[in-house]
């Protein structure tokens, strides 16, 4: 055996190391804080499958696309496609979808609802709502206050706030008895809240939810992620928070 063996097997696996560090690739996600716990699931996931890093920024959608704007470091922009498209200063690419977001009314432990027009009841007397100008589920909130013909009773019971997971740690606190979030959110909060009910979809326009990929940002990681979301251990995720 070549006495120079030794050296240049441990030159070769050095080698291959390199290699493998090399080629990991890592991109920077920004998204609505409702979404934060599939989202968080299918990085994890793809990062164990992938190798590359997916980084993770989430808050209120007018913050988060501004970052993506003024930052000129984030890949992936996830929320309503609609917020999305009409996002200015931010260019995106192409989108890849997550699914169709569901409006649904969560309550508090202690009482109960059986659809979502019951909020008008006198055990009902704080309702949260995310932004209504700016947050998904906010507006979609707003539209069914307004097609139910609910708003004159409901609006001075709601209680305005930034964020879905802000009006869910409402909910669970007690400090509202109930709130507009996702189905997303209401799910991932399980037995933390009395329960919830979902909106008729027909009483608020459709919330197609995805991921933009920003033009000139765009990574390995970035294009790997979002091929990762059509397989079936992402949609498994996916559909298990209610997208």
């Amino acid at each position: 055996m070549d006495k120079n063996f030794p050296a240049i097997a441990a030159a070769a696996m050095l080698m291959v190391a390199s290699v493998g560090i090399a080629a990991a690739d890592e991109a920077t996600l920004a998204a609505g804080a409702g979404f934060r716990r599939p989202l968080a699931e299918v990085a994890h996931a793809y990062e164990k499958a992938s190798g590359n890093r997916i980084l993770q920024i989430y808050g209120h959608m007018g913050q988060v696309i501004a970052q993506a704007r003024e930052s000129g470091k984030i890949a992936l922009v996830c929320g309503d496609q609609a917020v999305l498209k009409e996002a200015q200063g931010v260019a995106f690419a192409r989108f890849a979808r997550l699914g169709l977001g569901k409006l649904v009314v969560a309550y508090r432990k202690g009482i109960t609802l059986a659809k979502a027009e019951d909020i008008v009841g006198d055990a009902i007397r704080r309702i949260g709502i995310p932004d209504q100008a700016n947050a998904i589920y906010g507006k979609a909130g707003r539209q069914f206050l307004q097609r139910a013909q609910l708003a004159a009773k409901i609006d001075p019971k709601l209680v305005a706030v930034a964020t879905v997971p802000q009006v869910t740690s409402y909910v669970i606190s007690g400090e509202v008895d109930a709130g507009f979030v996702n189905a997303t959110d209401a799910i991932g909060a399980g037995g933390n809240i009395g329960g919830f009910v979902e909106v008729r979809s027909d009483l608020y326009d459709p919330v197609e939810v995805g991921c933009g990929v920003v033009a000139q940002q765009s990574s390995a990681a970035a294009e790997g992620f979002t091929r990762f979301l059509e397989t079936p251990e992402a949609r498994a995720i996916l559909t298990r928070y209610g997208l």
